[in-house]
């Protein structure tokens, strides 16, 4: 499902950050990305989601490139460890709303099923969450979309032990009952 050949990114000023990763991962599995801060395990999610190119190498979702691919990138879910891209003026209800326009697969019911286990007040702004709710409700927007592959990036960041099992029993439900893969980082 996710193939990663030879893949280097650098940063202009940085140098070369990745150098020549290989990985594969099987549909209908979980795969931790483990390395320590610094070491690239974002970049390698970045270039997987298609927010950046490969400076070399190749980097393939379901049998295709990635980058510049919006059929693709319908296909990934994303949930960053900064959740930044939830837009942080936005109340919770809206982005529901946004997200059920955008994405064809996107489930409203899902959604509320999920925040019945998270409990996060929808009339609220994102700015007004902590940051482990934020979390959740990216988590909770993304698992909606019913994506075939979910990128997670520190996806326990900020969550209390509750929220963590909870978390992990979801993912762990859709690997085995959809065959999502799942690919997360930890430091």
């Amino acid at each position: 499902m996710i193939e990663v050949s030879k893949l280097v990114k650098g940063y202009a000023g940085s140098g070369t950050v990745v150098h020549g990763v290989d990985l594969h991962v099987e549909k209908g599995t979980i795969h931790g990305l483990i390395g320590h801060n610094g070491s690239g395990k974002t970049t390698i999610i970045k270039c997987l989601t298609g927010i950046f190119p490969p400076d070399e190498g190749e980097v393939k979702v379901a049998g295709q490139t990635v980058y510049d691919n919006p059929e693709v990138k319908g296909k990934i879910g994303y949930v960053s460890d900064g959740s930044s891209i939830l837009g942080p003026g936005y109340k919770i209800q809206r982005l529901v709303e946004m997200y059920d326009h955008i994405f064809p697969n996107f489930s409203k019911e899902e959604f509320y099923l999920l925040n019945k286990m998270f409990q996060i007040n929808a009339n609220k702004r994102v700015s007004q969450l902590s940051k482990g709710q934020q979390m959740r409700v990216s988590f909770m927007l993304n698992m909606a979309r019913r994506p075939e592959v979910l990128i997670l990036d520190e996806p326990t960041s900020g969550l209390d032990a509750m929220a963590k099992k909870d978390l992990l029993d979801t993912l762990v439900s859709a690997v085995e009952h959809d065959e999502m893969t799942v690919l997360h980082t930890r430091s």
